[in-house]
C-alpha cells in the first residue's frame, strides 16, 4: 500500500514538470512567454519602420504583410504532402512575395532601410526569449 501511494504521489508530480527538449532543440516557451516575445518583436518592428520615417498606415500595412508571411510559413511548415527541397523553394517564394509587397508599401529606399534594420534585430537575441543550455564539455 505504501508503495502504491509512493508511486501515485511520484507520477503526480511528474505530471508537472515539463519534459526536457529534445535534443538540439531549444526549450518550449509558455504562452504567456511567446505573447511576452511577439509584444517585445512588434515593438521592436514599430521602432525600426518609425526611424526610417514610415506612416502610421505604411507601418499597420507592413505589419499585416508580415503575419500574413509568418502564417504561410507556419501552414507550410505544418504541410506533410510538400517534400522539404519542395518546402525550401516555396519559402523562398514567400519571402519574395514579402519583400515586394514592402517595397510597394514604402518605396525601395525605405524598404532597404527596414530590412537592414530587421536584420540586425534578428542578429540580437530578445531579453525574454529562453536561451539553450551551453553544451557539455
Amino acid at each position: 500500500m505504501l508503495f502504491a501511494t509512493g508511486f501515485l504521489a511520484i507520477a503526480a508530480n511528474a505530471q508537472d514538470v515539463p519534459a526536457p527538449p529534445a535534443p538540439g532543440k531549444p526549450p518550449m516557451m509558455s504562452k504567456e512567454d511567446r505573447a511576452k516575445m511577439k509584444a517585445e518583436k512588434d515593438a521592436k518592428t514599430t521602432k525600426s519602420l518609425k526611424d526610417i520615417g514610415a506612416t502610421d498606415d505604411q507601418i499597420q500595412k507592413v505589419k499585416d504583410v508580415l503575419e500574413e508571411t509568418h502564417k504561410k510559413h507556419e501552414d507550410l511548415k505544418k504541410d506533410a504532402s510538400i517534400a522539404e527541397e519542395d518546402k525550401k523553394a516555396k519559402g523562398k517564394e514567400i519571402m519574395e512575395a514579402q519583400k515586394a509587397k514592402i517595397i510597394e508599401i514604402l518605396g525601395a529606399d525605405k524598404a532597404k532601410q527596414f530590412g537592414e534594420a530587421q536584420r540586425a534585430m534578428m542578429k540580437r537575441p530578445m531579453p525574454s526569449m529562453p536561451q539553450a543550455p551551453a553544451p557539455a564539455p
